[in-house]
């Protein structure tokens, strides 16, 4: 088999034949573009709004299920109960979310938004709606559909992946 129709596997270290579809030469930029897409929002959103990236996401599942645990939170969030303690911290430092008694767990609280956050809360929208213009922009109608329906598909594809990873091995 020619060279270039090879390709390793890094995960076990095998060395196996391209799938015809597999568009290998841009899997690597097609990953990176992802990436940057998704730091670069990410970056222009904090900028403008102040709060950090992790600190934004806490928000938006409070948002979505206001008076979550702490567990519940880095569940959801997928990062550690260490980490969504953090950003709950800074959080409540600075006045937009606040811990209250869990009503049958003693030990355990449940983050709430306050009242402030509410009140600012078109500010963040705002900053969205701004972004997502900016983003879009010179991505005309049927072309922004169908990018849409593209990453909900990749979005859908990465979910079946994830399902199919085998647990770690000893």
């Amino acid at each position: 088999m020619p060279k270039s129709e090879k390709k390793a596997n890094i995960a076990d270290g095998h060395v196996t034949e391209n799938a015809e579809n597999n568009r290998d030469p841009d899997a690597f930029n097609f990953i990176d573009l992802f990436t940057e897409v998704g730091h670069l929002i990410a970056h222009n959103y904090d900028s403008r709004s102040g709060l950090s990236r992790n600190q934004t996401r806490v928000i938006v599942e409070l948002l979505k299920s206001d008076g979550l645990t702490q567990t519940e939170l880095a569940n959801t969030l997928c990062i550690h109960k260490v980490s969504a303690g953090i950003y709950i911290s800074e959080l409540e430092e600075i006045g937009l979310v606040e811990r209250r008694p869990h009503p049958q767990d003693g030990r355990a609280k449940c983050i709430f938004l306050t009242q402030l956050l509410h009140d600012l809360r078109g500010g963040g929208e705002n900053i969205v709606k701004e972004l997502h213009t900016g983003i879009v922009e010179g991505i005309e109608g049927e072309d922004y559909e169908r990018l849409l329906q593209y990453m909900y598909k990749m979005k859908t594809n990465l979910e079946k992946m994830a399902a199919q990873i085998p647990p770690e091995q000893d």
